[in-house]
């Protein structure tokens, strides 16, 4: 939206302010005039009326200035939050006397997230100067940074837009991992035909994240070469079952599910999706990946090697949480991180809320993880956007999740008059690289049956 310049329009107008002696206030053309001193550094901001704005429907912020005064200066400018600030962005160029700039502050920042190798429990577990703490949804205000002049500088703020702007990928994207290597394709999951592959995918389980949703066939969807996970308001029985016993056994929300436990696992490479996410408030949409050690298919296998051994996040296990997003966010941020050492008293974990990642004129954005010993990076649009390097970095076989519940940390609540809405998921793919492949690498043999029976 607009939140200066014309066709802004608001609740509550904003508010004018300033630091270190700069003067701001409203033209009739409700642009922002501000007027700076000599010989040092000043700020002019422009801040939410009441609370904070919800820039969530973008992932950048493009301001306008008009030099109307007689000295040239190089503005910056940058977005802050209630939980920290952009990175300042400074004019490509001087702003000389009558002329203009526009300068484009982007949510993502300009050095990407780098966990710390060894993590303590209450510590800090990001290497400083890197990733931001910027929240898109809880901005308070525009900076417009001013240097230090030898004389004073008069300009106008004329435009300050939060946008949405498509971005167009490298033509590698989806072809290739992003970096050199003798890799070769190993799963290419392209959601062909009118049906999920069983073989491939479980679509019931059991539901851990949250006691409204059951899981059933019918909001699995594979249609026109993607798979959809339909979340709608329908009373139902989890995983199509009148006989189950779980907490969501009969509820009112109904969504699809995917997985490859017992079907497909691989230890390191590259694993990718491309995917659009849904909008209605209180959806918790995921790409990510668990352990599965393996084991005899069988009943007496299973009794041997259970599946809460064979996805233990201890012993060298992690769950890698590729893309996990809440929608209150806005369909541009989400969550990468990493968990080990189970989900009690000894559980660990970092990452990032706050990883920004735009989208393609068709509303899709693609995710990736590179896995390789020792180390893990996340990629988005081709471009890595964080990455942790650690002994402790997983190092067994893992399989594939896609899922949507509702809930999740730092939501809003689920709204019921915006669904049906969709988790859409244009494909699926990994790749391994020659040194690091493995015969327990790909998939497994199965019954194909919609649930893993192990």
């Amino acid at each position: 939206g607009i939140v200066v310049g014309r066709g802004a329009k608001f609740k509550h107008e904003p508010k004018l302010a300033s630091r270190d002696g700069a003067e701001v206030s409203w033209t009739p053309a409700k642009t922002v005039l501000v007027e700076a001193p000599a010989g040092k550094k000043s700020t002019a901001l422009v801040q939410a009326g009441v609370g904070a704005w919800n820039f969530g429907g973008g992932h950048e912020v493009k301001v306008k200035l008009r030099n109307i005064g007689r000295s040239a200066f190089k503005p910056a400018a940058r977005v802050e939050s209630n939980a920290g600030p952009t990175d300042d962005i400074e004019a490509a160029t001087v702003l000389g006397p009558g002329r203009e700039v526009e300068i484009v502050i982007p949510f993502a920042p300009k050095t990407p997230w780098v966990g710390v190798p060894n993590p303590v429990k209450g510590q800090q577990s990001i290497v400083s100067g890197t990733g931001t703490r910027f929240e898109s949804n809880n901005a308070k205000s525009i900076a417009v940074v001013i240097p230090a002049t030898e004389n004073d500088v008069k300009f106008e703020i004329t435009s300050v837009l939060v946008s949405d702007a498509p971005v167009v990928l490298p033509n590698w994207v989806g072809k290739r991992p992003p970096v050199e290597g003798n890799w070769k394709i190993t799963l290419d999951e392209n959601f062909d035909g009118s049906k999920i592959n069983l073989k491939l995918w479980n679509i019931y389980t059991a539901n851990y994240w949250d006691s409204r949703t059951h899981f059933t066939k019918d909001n699995t969807i594979v249609k026109d070469g993607k798979l959809i996970l339909r979340y709608e308001k329908k009373t139902g029985f989890h995983n199509d079952d009148p006989d189950d016993k779980s907490k969501v056994a009969k509820t009112d929300f109904a969504c699809g599910y995917a997985d490859t436990y017992g079907k497909w696992t691989q230890t390191y490479g590259y694993f990718e999706a491309r995917m659009k996410l849904p909008t209605c408030s209180g959806l918790w949409p995921a790409f990510w990946t668990m352990p599965d050690r393996g084991g005899v298919n069988t009943p007496e296998g299973h009794k041997e090697n259970p599946q809460w051994k064979r996805a233990n996040t201890g012993d060298g296990g992690m769950e890698f949480d590729i893309m996990e997003h809440l929608t209150a966010w806005g369909p541009y941020r989400f969550n990468f991180a990493f968990h080990w050492d189970g989900y009690g008293k000894d559980h660990m974990a970092i990452g990032t809320s706050n990883a920004y990642v735009p989208t393609d004129k068709d509303g899709f954005f693609t995710i990736g993880l590179l896995w390789l010993p020792g180390k893990a990076v996340y990629y988005g649009n081709g471009v890595e956007i964080g990455r942790w390097e650690s002994e402790r970095v997983c190092s067994v076989p893992s399989y594939i999740i896609i899922y949507m519940v509702s809930g999740g940390w730092a939501n809003t609540p689920l709204d019921p008059s915006s669904l049906p809405d969709d988790f859409i998921i244009d494909y699926v793919r990994a790749w391994q690289r020659a040194d690091l492949a493995t015969a327990e690498d790909g998939p497994k043999p199965n019954t194909g049956a919609p649930r893993s029976q192990f």
